[in-house]
């Protein structure tokens, strides 16, 4: 279910009991106070790592079966034996 009201959104979701009780561990832990800070801390999460997972099928598209370069500052590391034998 989902209603709006002004310039948000509510977003409802059944949890079983048992990962419940984990997530208010984890809240206690994380210091987040009630389910909606819950909710909207796990939904960020859920966006991050959308957006991680779209620049790497970005880079992935635009170099193909090449191999991306290094960021500005990123030296290669040193050949090691293991790299040498294997």
């Amino acid at each position: 279910m989902t209603s709006t009201t002004g310039a948000s959104e509510t977003w409802q979701a059944r949890v079983p009991h048992d990962l419940a009780a984990q997530l208010r561990r984890d809240a206690e832990l994380l210091g987040l106070q009630g389910r909606t800070e819950i909710v909207r801390a796990a939904l960020e999460l859920l966006h991050r790592q959308a957006a991680q997972e779209r620049m790497a099928q970005s880079v992935e598209h635009f170099y193909g079966s090449e191999e991306p370069p290094l960021p500005v500052g990123v030296r290669s590391r040193a050949p090691t034996e293991t790299d040498v034998t294997a």
